[in-house]
């Protein structure tokens, strides 16, 4: 092997993770939920709070497939996997806000046109997952924020965008990221969030965008179904066509321009590409 084929080669597989790393990783997610199942069950026999079991379960779980992730980068001489000192514009955080509300609004109103009615139990789960409890809410917008973007953006689209390009590194660890969610509803939106998460962290260099994002997005998902189901009285899958009573076409209609208009404000205001130097 010539000079230029052996350093072509070495400069493929210097970066930790590629496609197929990136899904053995996740499958290693299964293993990861049994201990942090049986370290529930642990504390439910000590009499621990189940909102507060459930953000310590949440946490060693993400915790444990990051230091997998660590070790196997480590392994393979990879540098650091995070991005979060680029500087970043303040109006970036500025646009991301409404560009994530109409984002999010229209992947609900188009989700509750093509994709099925929730199951009971389903219905009965997310309940009980967004009760207004303090470990719930760090659960939803502390922990998952940092914890998702780091092994989502920082590790997995970091190491899909080096190996592979760009578009596909995106588009790949969406997917990745809206599998992990396991069910079909909160995929679809994980998934288009994803891809928007992804770019920005692309555009950016720096994963605190991301972050941001993340929390913006859980917490008014927190917010919105505590005042409109609990405070209101709506249904839990009420929609906001219902809400507001209008139409579905003008409610995306209304969330579709919202989001291309501050997308088109973040790409005004110079948000640009970063050259990662390797």
């Amino acid at each position: 092997m010539d000079n230029n084929n052996l350093q072509e080669f070495s400069q493929k597989n210097i970066f930790y993770p590629n496609l197929k790393q990136s899904w053995i990783l996740i499958l290693c997610f299964l293993p990861v939920l049994v201990i942090s199942a049986i370290l529930g069950e642990i504390l439910k026999v000590i009499k621990i709070d189940d909102n507060i079991i459930n953000l310590i379960q949440y946490t060693v779980a993400l915790s444990i497939l990051m230091l997998i992730a660590f070790t196997c980068k480590n392994n393979i001489g990879d540098k650091p996997f995070v991005h979060c000192k680029s500087k970043v514009s303040v109006w970036v955080y500025v646009f991301v806000v409404p560009a994530i509300i109409g984002l999010g609004g229209l992947i609900d109103a188009i989700g509750t046109i093509i994709l099925p009615e929730m199951p009971q139990y389903f219905k009965e789960e997310l309940r009980e997952a967004m009760n207004s409890s303090l470990p719930t809410i760090l659960t939803a917008v502390v922990a998952a924020p940092v914890l998702e973007e780091i092994i989502c953006r920082g590790i997995i689209c970091e190491g899909l965008i080096k190996n592979i390009s760009p578009r596909a590194g995106i588009l790949w660890s969406a997917l990745i990221f809206a599998v992990i969610h396991m069910n079909l509803w909160q995929g679809l939106s994980a998934f288009v969030i994803g891809c928007f998460l992804g770019w920005i962290y692309w555009k950016t260099r720096s994963i605190i965008p991301c972050i941001f994002i993340h929390f913006v997005n859980n917490g008014l998902a927190l917010y919105s179904y505590h005042y409109y189901c609990e405070k209101l009285g709506y249904d839990f899958e009420v929609t906001a066509a219902e809400i507001y009573g209008l139409n579905e076409i003008s409610v995306i209609t209304i969330y579709a321009a919202m989001f291309l208009v501050s997308l088109g404000l973040l790409l005004k205001i110079g948000i640009k590409r970063k050259i990662h130097e390797t």
